[in-house]
């Protein structure tokens, strides 16, 4: 009897664990690299064409920063420019909950998806890219995102027109990681994507729930009106006119189960592309 007992708690404990395991949104850092052959070992003749997505797609974005207007024209000869922008900032420390674990983080939706190009597990590969006199360095990205099941996933959408190459990335969770990769070479033009921003909100609710305890930081600030902030801007980021849309036969469609911190390598004989995905 006391062995059944013992099973039945010990059924009990492990059945809490994966209820506050599915409860916990978990973030991840996505890195991409994408390069080029420069010496093609083919003569194969590629008539297939990809066969791209055309729903559950979202962009990366680039957030949007604004300077306080007043801020900037009006301020005591007596200050900085800066300590004048951080005046109405007023912090309270709340007693900090000594049971709290120190490592615990809660996950915040407002920087998913935004574009970057910092990377850290591919920066030596990245030096090799770029080093090498056979292959052709075309981009790296990386950005911040969670990891849903396979109905909820997107897939995270870019390309460059410059370069002409693109891709499609969707992470998906069933028992394990998995990985839906779709990349190209030439010009996809009439590609449809869903509100990046729409998608991220669905996550807000269920994150914003963080436990009343936990240590904050109380901020005051006093935000300007629309009207008196100035959108900081850079004359190179502008959209070129767009180009012709090319035929997609050169390309890479893929599904793997991969693992955290791995870095995995998919090539065709024109290009190839380094992706690995780490939880923070």
């Amino acid at each position: 009897m006391t062995s059944c007992k013992q099973l039945i708690a010990l059924f009990l404990i492990l059945v809490l664990n994966i209820s506050a395991n599915e409860n916990t949104t978990e973030e991840y850092k996505v890195e991409i690299l994408i390069f080029k052959f420069n010496m093609i070992e083919t003569n194969e003749i590629f008539t297939n064409e990809i066969n791209l997505p055309n729903k559950n797609v979202i962009n990366l974005v680039e957030p949007r920063l604004y300077l306080n207007k007043n801020a900037l024209n009006n301020f005591s000869k007596d200050n900085s420019f800066f300590s004048n922008l951080l005046k109405n900032i007023n912090p309270k420390k709340i007693q900090k909950n000594s049971s709290l674990n120190e490592t615990q983080s809660i996950a915040n939706p407002k920087n998913w998806f935004r574009e970057s190009s910092d990377i850290d597990n591919l920066s030596k590969l990245y030096k090799k890219v770029i080093s090498s006199d056979q292959l052709q360095y075309l981009d790296s990205k990386s950005w911040i995102q969670s990891i849903d099941n396979e109905s909820k996933s997107k897939y995270v959408f870019l390309e460059n027109q410059d370069k002409e190459f693109g891709f499609f990335l969707k992470l998906y969770k069933k028992r394990f990681l998995h990985l839906d990769l779709k990349a190209y070479l030439g010009i996809n033009d009439k590609q449809t994507t869903e509100s990046t921003e729409n998608y991220i909100k669905n996550y807000e609710s269920l994150i914003n729930r963080a436990d009343s305890n936990n240590q904050e930081l109380e901020i005051n600030i006093f935000l300007p009106k629309e009207s008196e902030s100035i959108e900081i801007t850079n004359e190179s980021f502008k959209k070129t006119k767009k180009k012709e849309a090319t035929v997609l036969n050169k390309f890479i469609d893929i599904e793997k189960r991969i693992f955290n911190k791995e870095i995995y390598l998919f090539d065709h004989p024109y290009f190839g592309v380094i992706v690995s995905v780490s939880r923070i």
